[in-house]
């Protein structure tokens, strides 16, 4: 696929053609880039040696980088409006499921701080998107409604002394997906704040291929094959 006019897009192809084939799509965080991203990708792929991995750019010029959504700009109930940036999402992420011939089963989506508010997001407004969304330092931009469903498996992961995305934006995004039935985690590492770490890179992907490789979850739904 073309990425949009002056926006950067980061594609590695499969390791493997033997290996499963599936589509793993990162979201970067606040004013950073894809290429900040690339290692952790890389640590991806070797766990999936059959995933195209996609990263794909903020739609918001910061500077030198790049946000999904300005965090001032908010609806009248106060929450960031970031509806651009999760059809945005939607909308690349449809398109390379199209050109692969993958779908929601093979399709997982990674975020980062905003990254993961985006990836949350896309997966509550687009249900048919991926099968499971991992968040690192992740928050919802509105709390879970009474009554709404949401499919995709989602991992949470978080360092116990993060700072800029306190723990306890995870700890009620874990409290709200799992009161509507959502198969849901949340893994806290002591010691790590809001960085990368081997440590969160290592439970992320160990989590997805948890998921993966059970065939079915505990509510009989599909997942990743």
């Amino acid at each position: 696929m073309t990425p949009p006019s002056g926006q950067l897009w980061i594609e590695l192809a499969p390791l493997s053609a033997s290996a499963p084939a599936r589509l793993i799509v990162f979201l970067h965080g606040a004013a950073s880039s894809p290429e900040y991203l690339v290692p952790l990708a890389l640590a991806w792929q070797l766990r999936f040696p059959g995933a195209t991995v996609v990263l794909l750019e903020g739609i918001r010029p910061a500077g030198d980088a790049r946000l999904w959504f300005d965090p001032l700009d908010r609806d009248p109930r106060g929450a960031p409006r970031i509806d651009t940036a999760v059809a945005a999402v939607a909308t690349r992420v449809r398109g390379l499921q199209g050109v692969l011939g993958l779908g929601r089963q093979q399709t997982v989506l990674v975020g980062v701080g905003q990254g993961a508010t985006v990836a949350l997001e896309a997966a509550r407004a687009h249900p048919l998107l991926a099968a499971i969304v991992v968040g690192h330092a992740a928050r919802l931009a509105s709390p879970i409604r009474e009554g709404e469903r949401i499919p995709a498996t989602v991992h949470l992961v978080h360092g116990a002394f993060d700072s800029v995305v306190p723990l306890v934006h995870a700890q009620r995004a874990c409290r709200g997906l799992r009161a509507v039935g959502t198969d849901v985690t949340l893994d806290v590492l002591e010691g790590e704040s809001h960085t990368l770490s081997q440590g969160l890179v290592n439970v992320g992907t160990l989590r997805v291929l948890q998921t993966a490789f059970r065939g079915r979850n505990r509510r009989g739904r599909p997942t990743l094959h």
